[in-house]
Protein backbone atom coordinates (compact mmCIF):
# COMPACT_ATOMS: atom_id res chain seq x y z
CA UNK A 1 0.00 0.00 0.00
CA UNK A 2 2.78 2.19 0.75
CA UNK A 3 4.09 2.11 -2.48
CA UNK A 4 1.10 2.43 -4.36
CA UNK A 5 0.56 5.54 -2.28
CA UNK A 6 4.09 6.69 -3.28
CA UNK A 7 3.20 6.09 -6.91
CA UNK A 8 0.01 7.76 -6.84
CA UNK A 9 1.58 11.05 -5.38
CA UNK A 10 4.31 10.84 -8.13
CA UNK A 11 1.55 10.79 -10.43
CA UNK A 12 -0.44 13.68 -9.29
CA UNK A 13 2.93 15.83 -8.76
CA UNK A 14 3.50 15.07 -12.62
CA UNK A 15 -0.07 16.28 -13.55
CA UNK A 16 0.17 19.27 -11.43
CA UNK A 17 3.63 20.12 -12.82
CA UNK A 18 2.62 19.85 -16.05
CA UNK A 19 -0.47 22.11 -15.75
CA UNK A 20 1.55 24.69 -13.87
CA UNK A 21 3.81 25.16 -16.69
CA UNK A 22 1.00 25.21 -19.04
CA UNK A 23 -1.51 27.32 -17.16
CA UNK A 24 1.32 30.13 -18.13
CA UNK A 25 -0.30 30.63 -21.43
CA UNK A 26 -3.66 31.33 -19.90
CA UNK A 27 -4.51 34.80 -20.71
CA UNK A 28 -5.62 36.71 -17.89
CA UNK A 29 -9.51 37.96 -17.35
CA UNK A 30 -10.94 40.65 -16.66
CA UNK A 31 -11.27 41.07 -12.53
CA UNK A 32 -9.78 37.31 -12.05
CA UNK A 33 -6.42 37.19 -10.52
CA UNK A 34 -4.14 34.93 -13.22
CA UNK A 35 -2.27 33.36 -10.11
CA UNK A 36 -5.50 32.06 -8.30
CA UNK A 37 -6.56 30.40 -11.36
CA UNK A 38 -3.04 28.68 -12.10
CA UNK A 39 -3.13 27.01 -8.47
CA UNK A 40 -6.66 26.05 -8.55
CA UNK A 41 -5.79 24.33 -11.88
CA UNK A 42 -2.86 22.89 -10.88
CA UNK A 43 -4.40 21.58 -7.56
CA UNK A 44 -7.17 20.04 -9.48
CA UNK A 45 -4.94 18.59 -11.78
CA UNK A 46 -2.89 16.87 -8.67
CA UNK A 47 -6.28 15.57 -7.57
CA UNK A 48 -6.92 13.98 -11.22
CA UNK A 49 -3.26 12.60 -11.05
CA UNK A 50 -4.09 10.86 -7.29
CA UNK A 51 -6.87 9.84 -8.05
CA UNK A 52 -6.66 8.32 -11.90
CA UNK A 53 -3.58 6.49 -11.08
CA UNK A 54 -4.95 2.87 -10.80
CA UNK A 55 -6.65 3.05 -13.81
CA UNK A 56 -3.33 4.46 -15.77
CA UNK A 57 -2.14 1.36 -13.55
CA UNK A 58 -3.86 -0.99 -14.76
CA UNK A 59 -4.25 0.01 -18.45
CA UNK A 60 -0.48 0.47 -18.36
CA UNK A 61 -0.39 -3.45 -16.89
CA UNK A 62 -2.79 -4.33 -19.97
CA UNK A 63 -0.54 -3.12 -22.75
CA UNK A 64 2.42 -5.06 -20.87
CA UNK A 65 1.40 -7.95 -20.68
CA UNK A 66 -0.58 -7.84 -24.17
CA UNK A 67 2.40 -6.79 -25.85
CA UNK A 68 4.70 -9.14 -24.10
CA UNK A 69 2.26 -12.08 -25.19
CA UNK A 70 2.51 -11.12 -28.72
CA UNK A 71 6.26 -11.15 -28.94
CA UNK A 72 6.34 -14.27 -27.57
CA UNK A 73 3.69 -15.23 -29.87
CA UNK A 74 5.73 -14.02 -32.73
CA UNK A 75 8.87 -15.38 -31.70
CA UNK A 76 7.80 -18.61 -30.97
CA UNK A 77 5.64 -18.74 -34.63
CA UNK A 78 8.77 -17.74 -36.29
CA UNK A 79 10.66 -20.75 -34.48
CA UNK A 80 8.15 -23.24 -35.53
CA UNK A 81 8.80 -22.07 -39.77
CA UNK A 82 11.80 -22.46 -39.40
CA UNK A 83 12.05 -25.82 -37.89
CA UNK A 84 9.46 -26.91 -40.52
CA UNK A 85 11.37 -26.17 -43.76
CA UNK A 86 14.72 -28.14 -42.20
CA UNK A 87 14.95 -31.44 -44.46
CA UNK A 88 14.23 -34.99 -41.77
CA UNK A 89 15.11 -38.40 -42.20
CA UNK A 90 12.78 -40.94 -42.85
CA UNK A 91 12.72 -43.24 -40.23
CA UNK A 92 10.63 -46.33 -40.66
CA UNK A 93 10.01 -46.32 -36.68
CA UNK A 94 10.61 -43.69 -34.81
CA UNK A 95 9.40 -39.47 -35.23
CA UNK A 96 12.01 -37.99 -37.98
CA UNK A 97 14.99 -36.11 -36.26
CA UNK A 98 15.24 -32.42 -37.12
CA UNK A 99 17.99 -31.48 -39.05
CA UNK A 100 19.77 -27.97 -39.80
CA UNK A 101 20.96 -28.45 -43.76
CA UNK A 102 22.00 -31.36 -43.97
CA UNK A 103 23.44 -31.72 -40.49
CA UNK A 104 21.36 -33.99 -38.32
CA UNK A 105 20.60 -32.43 -34.47
CA UNK A 106 21.27 -35.92 -33.39
CA UNK A 107 25.14 -37.22 -33.37
CA UNK A 108 25.92 -37.76 -37.60
CA UNK A 109 28.01 -40.93 -38.36
CA UNK A 110 31.01 -40.09 -40.31
CA UNK A 111 32.22 -42.79 -42.50
CA UNK A 112 36.36 -43.02 -43.20
CA UNK A 113 38.66 -44.30 -46.16
CA UNK A 114 38.36 -47.65 -44.96
CA UNK A 115 35.38 -48.41 -44.01
CA UNK A 116 34.11 -47.49 -47.06
CA UNK A 117 36.29 -49.98 -48.69
CA UNK A 118 35.81 -52.78 -46.52
CA UNK A 119 32.48 -53.07 -47.27
CA UNK A 120 30.77 -54.48 -44.05
CA UNK A 121 28.76 -51.19 -43.00
CA UNK A 122 26.47 -51.68 -45.89
CA UNK A 123 24.91 -54.81 -44.22
CA UNK A 124 25.02 -53.16 -40.87
CA UNK A 125 23.35 -51.00 -41.91
CA UNK A 126 20.81 -52.98 -43.54
CA UNK A 127 20.30 -54.46 -40.51
CA UNK A 128 19.36 -51.34 -38.84
CA UNK A 129 21.61 -51.42 -36.17
CA UNK A 130 22.97 -47.91 -37.69
CA UNK A 131 20.34 -45.66 -39.07
CA UNK A 132 19.85 -41.52 -39.31
CA UNK A 133 22.29 -39.76 -40.72
CA UNK A 134 25.03 -40.83 -42.34
CA UNK A 135 28.10 -38.44 -43.61
CA UNK A 136 30.51 -38.59 -46.18
CA UNK A 137 33.21 -36.12 -45.95
CA UNK A 138 34.29 -34.48 -49.33
CA UNK A 139 38.01 -35.35 -48.69
CA UNK A 140 37.69 -39.01 -47.57
CA UNK A 141 35.87 -39.21 -51.33
CA UNK A 142 39.06 -37.89 -52.75
CA UNK A 143 41.22 -40.67 -51.13
CA UNK A 144 39.14 -43.02 -52.44
CA UNK A 145 38.94 -41.78 -55.67
CA UNK A 146 42.88 -41.72 -55.67
CA UNK A 147 42.77 -45.42 -54.12
CA UNK A 148 40.14 -46.45 -57.13
CA UNK A 149 42.70 -44.07 -59.67
CA UNK A 150 45.97 -46.39 -58.80
CA UNK A 151 47.80 -48.19 -60.78
CA UNK A 152 47.63 -51.29 -58.70
CA UNK A 153 44.54 -53.43 -59.81
CA UNK A 154 43.82 -54.87 -55.99
CA UNK A 155 43.70 -51.46 -55.01
CA UNK A 156 41.78 -49.90 -58.40
CA UNK A 157 39.09 -52.91 -57.53
CA UNK A 158 38.75 -52.06 -53.90
CA UNK A 159 38.35 -48.18 -54.53
CA UNK A 160 35.72 -48.58 -57.07
CA UNK A 161 33.91 -51.53 -54.98
CA UNK A 162 34.05 -48.55 -52.73
CA UNK A 163 32.26 -46.05 -54.72
CA UNK A 164 29.69 -49.10 -55.05
CA UNK A 165 29.53 -49.41 -51.45
CA UNK A 166 28.52 -46.03 -51.19
CA UNK A 167 25.55 -46.04 -53.82
CA UNK A 168 23.90 -49.22 -51.91
CA UNK A 169 23.82 -47.01 -48.86
CA UNK A 170 21.57 -44.53 -50.32
CA UNK A 171 19.08 -46.80 -50.97
CA UNK A 172 18.96 -48.36 -47.63
CA UNK A 173 15.81 -47.12 -45.65
CA UNK A 174 15.96 -45.50 -42.46
CA UNK A 175 19.46 -43.99 -43.75
CA UNK A 176 20.38 -40.79 -45.18
CA UNK A 177 23.89 -40.44 -47.08
CA UNK A 178 25.30 -37.31 -46.95
CA UNK A 179 28.13 -35.24 -48.79
CA UNK A 180 30.21 -33.18 -46.30
CA UNK A 181 31.44 -30.53 -48.98
CA UNK A 182 32.85 -28.24 -46.73
CA UNK A 183 36.34 -27.45 -45.93
CA UNK A 184 38.04 -28.87 -42.67
CA UNK A 185 41.16 -28.00 -40.89
CA UNK A 186 43.98 -30.29 -41.35
CA UNK A 187 46.68 -31.27 -42.46
CA UNK A 188 46.11 -35.20 -42.92
CA UNK A 189 42.28 -37.33 -43.93
CA UNK A 190 42.42 -38.55 -40.21
CA UNK A 191 43.31 -35.32 -38.56
CA UNK A 192 40.47 -33.59 -40.69
CA UNK A 193 37.91 -36.59 -39.85
CA UNK A 194 38.85 -35.89 -35.96
CA UNK A 195 38.19 -32.64 -36.28
CA UNK A 196 35.03 -32.87 -38.10
CA UNK A 197 34.07 -34.83 -35.90
CA UNK A 198 34.56 -32.71 -32.89
CA UNK A 199 32.94 -30.02 -34.51
CA UNK A 200 29.80 -31.99 -34.97
CA UNK A 201 29.36 -33.84 -31.93
CA UNK A 202 29.85 -37.29 -34.39
CA UNK A 203 30.75 -41.02 -34.44
CA UNK A 204 33.93 -42.00 -36.81
CA UNK A 205 33.07 -45.43 -38.64
CA UNK A 206 36.64 -46.93 -39.51
CA UNK A 207 38.24 -50.11 -39.37
CA UNK A 208 42.09 -48.60 -39.36
CA UNK A 209 43.29 -49.10 -36.14
CA UNK A 210 45.52 -46.13 -35.70
CA UNK A 211 42.85 -43.87 -36.53
CA UNK A 212 40.67 -45.88 -33.77
CA UNK A 213 43.21 -45.37 -31.35
CA UNK A 214 43.74 -41.41 -31.78
CA UNK A 215 40.08 -41.09 -31.89
CA UNK A 216 39.47 -42.88 -28.30
CA UNK A 217 42.29 -40.53 -27.05
CA UNK A 218 40.81 -37.22 -28.66
CA UNK A 219 37.58 -38.91 -26.52
CA UNK A 220 35.43 -39.17 -29.47
CA UNK A 221 33.19 -42.21 -30.55
CA UNK A 222 34.25 -44.48 -32.56
CA UNK A 223 32.36 -47.60 -34.20
CA UNK A 224 35.19 -49.91 -35.00
CA UNK A 225 33.53 -52.60 -37.58
CA UNK A 226 36.17 -54.89 -36.64
CA UNK A 227 35.48 -54.39 -33.55
CA UNK A 228 31.92 -55.51 -33.79
CA UNK A 229 33.25 -58.70 -36.22
CA UNK A 230 35.14 -59.96 -33.11
CA UNK A 231 32.32 -58.80 -30.73
CA UNK A 232 30.03 -61.35 -32.63
CA UNK A 233 32.40 -64.87 -33.05
CA UNK A 234 31.46 -67.47 -32.14
CA UNK A 235 32.42 -68.16 -28.38
CA UNK A 236 33.81 -71.99 -27.68
CA UNK A 237 34.43 -72.45 -24.16
CA UNK A 238 36.41 -74.68 -22.62
CA UNK A 239 35.80 -78.53 -23.18
CA UNK A 240 33.31 -78.00 -25.81
CA UNK A 241 33.59 -80.24 -29.06
CA UNK A 242 33.65 -78.53 -33.13
CA UNK A 243 34.11 -79.99 -36.14
CA UNK A 244 36.49 -77.93 -38.44
CA UNK A 245 38.93 -78.80 -41.63
CA UNK A 246 42.42 -78.09 -41.06
CA UNK A 247 43.86 -75.92 -43.90
CA UNK A 248 47.48 -75.22 -43.30
CA UNK A 249 50.40 -75.51 -40.71
CA UNK A 250 50.39 -73.39 -37.48
CA UNK A 251 52.82 -71.46 -36.02
CA UNK A 252 54.59 -74.57 -34.19
CA UNK A 253 55.71 -78.12 -35.95
CA UNK A 254 52.93 -79.79 -34.84
CA UNK A 255 50.06 -77.72 -34.55
CA UNK A 256 47.12 -77.57 -37.72
CA UNK A 257 45.25 -74.65 -38.52
CA UNK A 258 41.49 -74.26 -39.36
CA UNK A 259 39.02 -71.54 -39.34
CA UNK A 260 35.01 -71.58 -38.49
CA UNK A 261 32.71 -70.06 -40.49
CA UNK A 262 33.04 -66.73 -39.21
CA UNK A 263 36.64 -66.53 -39.76
CA UNK A 264 37.40 -67.40 -36.29
CA UNK A 265 41.08 -69.14 -36.11
CA UNK A 266 41.34 -72.19 -34.81
CA UNK A 267 44.74 -73.43 -33.44
CA UNK A 268 44.55 -76.95 -33.30
CA UNK A 269 47.76 -79.33 -31.71
CA UNK A 270 49.59 -82.17 -33.13
CA UNK A 271 46.81 -81.98 -35.88
CA UNK A 272 50.10 -81.14 -39.00
CA UNK A 273 49.08 -84.51 -40.11
CA UNK A 274 45.55 -83.87 -40.77
CA UNK A 275 45.99 -81.12 -43.04
CA UNK A 276 43.03 -81.20 -45.46
CA UNK A 277 41.09 -83.34 -43.38
CA UNK A 278 37.58 -82.41 -41.29
CA UNK A 279 38.08 -83.28 -38.03
CA UNK A 280 36.23 -83.07 -34.54
CA UNK A 281 37.94 -81.40 -31.98
CA UNK A 282 37.84 -80.15 -28.73
CA UNK A 283 38.56 -76.81 -27.21
CA UNK A 284 41.23 -76.35 -24.74
CA UNK A 285 41.18 -72.44 -24.91
CA UNK A 286 39.70 -69.08 -26.11
CA UNK A 287 41.83 -65.81 -26.25
CA UNK A 288 41.14 -61.96 -27.12
CA UNK A 289 43.56 -60.75 -28.97
CA UNK A 290 44.02 -57.36 -30.86
CA UNK A 291 43.25 -58.82 -33.90
CA UNK A 292 40.25 -60.78 -33.16
CA UNK A 293 38.94 -64.03 -30.90
CA UNK A 294 41.50 -67.21 -31.27
CA UNK A 295 40.56 -70.49 -30.09
CA UNK A 296 43.22 -73.62 -29.72
CA UNK A 297 41.93 -77.07 -29.26
CA UNK A 298 43.35 -80.55 -29.53
CA UNK A 299 42.07 -83.83 -31.12
CA UNK A 300 40.29 -86.22 -29.10
CA UNK A 301 42.71 -88.70 -27.03
CA UNK A 302 44.44 -90.99 -28.98
CA UNK A 303 43.89 -89.50 -32.91
CA UNK A 304 47.09 -86.80 -32.22
CA UNK A 305 50.03 -87.53 -34.36
CA UNK A 306 53.66 -85.35 -34.21
CA UNK A 307 55.97 -85.78 -37.23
Amino acid sequence: MRIKLIFRLILALIFATNIAIFSQLIPPFAGVNPFIIRVLLTLAAGLIGFAVFPEVARYIRVITSTSFNVIIRRVAQEVSNQLLRFPRPNFPFSHPTPQIGSVALTRPIILDTSSIIDGRILEVVKSNFIFGLIMVPKFVLIELQQVADSSDDLKRQRGRRGFEILEELKKVKGAKVDIWDKDQSGKSVDEKLINLAKSLHGRIVTCDFNLNKVASVSNISVLNVNDLANGLKTVALPGENLEIKIVHLGKDRDQGIGYLPDGTMVVVAEAVDRIGQTVKIEVTKNIQIPAGRMIFARLPDGQGKKI
